[in-house]
Order: C-alpha cells, then sequence, then structure tokens
C-alpha cells in the first residue's frame, strides 16, 4: 500500500488471519499479538475444528466475535476451507460496479456486541434504552463506565474495544480530516481500524473511509446511497482508547462543543 510501485498494479484485498481452535483461546490469553491480529483482520479462518472440542470452537467463536465483530469466522476441518470465501476479503473496491457496503461495513454487528455488553438482546433498537439525542452517536459501548460485568486487566481481550458511531447529519468534511489527524496523534498504535461511510456536507453522495492503524486509505466517493439510511456510519476497533474518549474528540473537532452531547 505505501509502495508507489505496486500500489499502481496491486491492490489489497483483506487481511485474513488463522487461529488454532486447539490452542487459540491459550494464545489469546498468553500474546497480546495475536490479539491485535485477531482485531484488524478482515476474515478469520478458524482451523483445527476437526480435533477441537465442539464446546470449545463454540467459545472461541463468541470470544473471536467480541474481538472484532464484524470479521467472518470460517471454520475449517482437515486443513480444507472453500478458497471462495478467502477473496474479496474486506478493503472496500471502487472499482466494483454494485458495491455491497453493508456487507462491507457490517455496522450492524458492532450494536449487536455493544447490546450484548450490556444484557440487551432486542438488536432492533439500537439506542440501548438511552433517552437521549442520537445526533451525535450512540454513546454506549463496552467501556462506557457502566459497570456491567467484570473486566480482568491481565486479559488482553479487555483491551480492544469495538463499536461504532452513528451520526444523523451531515458531517463537515474538514472537520473530519481534523478529527482523524487528532485521533491518529492521539491514539497511534492504539488505533487499530476505522471504517465507514459518510454523509458529508459538501456533497450529495457518500464518501467511504478505510483505514487500518496508520495507513489510510485514499476516500472513495460512491455513485449512490446503498440504502435510504443517509447518516454516517463510523466504525472503529481501537486498544485502550474507547469511545467515551473518541466522540468527545469527535464532537469537538467537528461540532465544535467542549463536552460530550447527552
Amino acid at each position: 500500500m505505501s509502495d508507489p510501485l505496486l500500489a499502481a498494479r496491486f491492490r489489497l484485498d483483506g487481511v485474513i488471519a488463522t487461529v488454532d481452535a486447539a490452542h487459540g483461546s491459550l494464545q489469546l490469553d498468553r500474546q497480546p499479538e495475536s490479539v491485535k491480529q485477531a482485531a484488524v483482520a478482515d476474515r478469520i479462518v478458524l482451523t483445527k475444528t476437526d480435533v477441537a472440542t465442539p464446546a470449545a470452537t463454540v467459545a472461541l467463536m463468541q470470544r473471536l466475535a467480541a474481538i472484532n465483530p464484524a470479521a467472518p469466522v470460517i471454520p475449517a476441518a482437515h486443513g480444507e476451507v472453500d478458497p471462495a470465501k478467502l477473496f474479496d476479503a474486506g478493503l472496500y473496491n471502487p472499482e466494483t460496479k454494485s458495491p455491497d457496503v453493508a456487507r462491507w461495513l457490517r455496522e450492524e454487528a458492532y450494536r449487536d456486541e455493544q447490546a450484548k455488553a450490556h444484557g440487551h438482546h432486542d438488536h432492533g433498537h439500537h439506542d440501548h434504552d438511552h433517552d437521549h439525542d442520537h445526533e451525535h452517536g450512540d454513546h454506549c459501548g463496552p467501556d462506557c463506565g457502566h459497570d456491567h460485568h467484570h473486566h480482568d486487566a491481565n486479559r488482553h481481550d479487555d483491551h480492544i474495544r469495538a463499536f461504532c458511531m452513528v451520526i444523523d447529519r451531515p458531517v463537515p468534511w474538514n472537520g473530519f480530516v481534523d478529527f482523524m489527524e487528532a485521533l491518529i496523534a492521539q491514539a497511534g498504535e492504539n488505533l487499530l481500524r476505522v471504517k465507514g461511510l459518510l454523509n458529508v456536507q459538501e456533497s450529495e453522495l457518500p464518501v467511504v473511509v478505510h483505514g487500518v492503524q496508520h495507513m489510510f486509505h485514499p476516500p472513495v466517493r460512491l455513485e449512490d446511497w446503498p440504502t435510504d439510511d443517509h447518516r454516517t456510519k463510523l466504525v472503529f476497533i481501537t486498544r485502550d482508547v474507547g469511545q467515551p474518549v473518541i466522540e468527545p474528540l469527535f464532537n469537538g473537532l467537528v461540532w465544535g462543543e467542549g463536552k460530550e452531547a447527552g
């Protein structure tokens, strides 16, 4: 992506991580790098499902879904997996005539995980029973400060935050750029992934943004909105930087607000 010669001829289709169904849980416990790899993947191949017990496989799949809600987990047995599932893996391709933005973004998966973290099971209500204005997004995330469940400070998973922000009104592009620059500077390597579909004030057409750690793809303007929902949707996977930090930064730099709306 950073080499001009290669970038002119090839595009990154996506990142696939393999996780050992028999030993993956132990590795996630011991190696923080393994959690990071699972968090930034576009797809996860769960290997050795023929060796692991069904209960261990299910528990590991649930754990991976919490780390990276949008990444499909593909079971593989005896080293076999459908090759078709390993391509078109997740990097948004602007050359596709009929892009499936909803499948690429999968923002509903993040809200489902947020709901689970707070004990809400009705996925049809993304306000999590909060009585406030959603103009600045959904405020409640896995680390919103409510003591819903115990976090083990030594468990690497608990340092990962996966959440979605939904913004009702069009966003000024320069304000969004200021926000992203500040977020990159503030979060550094703890900003694992950002992707989103933006309704910007300067355009009637939506804009796609996508970044993995410090590497961001050029923004792409779509030919049309994929659905009737024209709200901005931003999904984040971060480490030790949660929504209570990122959302006020967004509100301050985009809307000029001194504190989080609520």
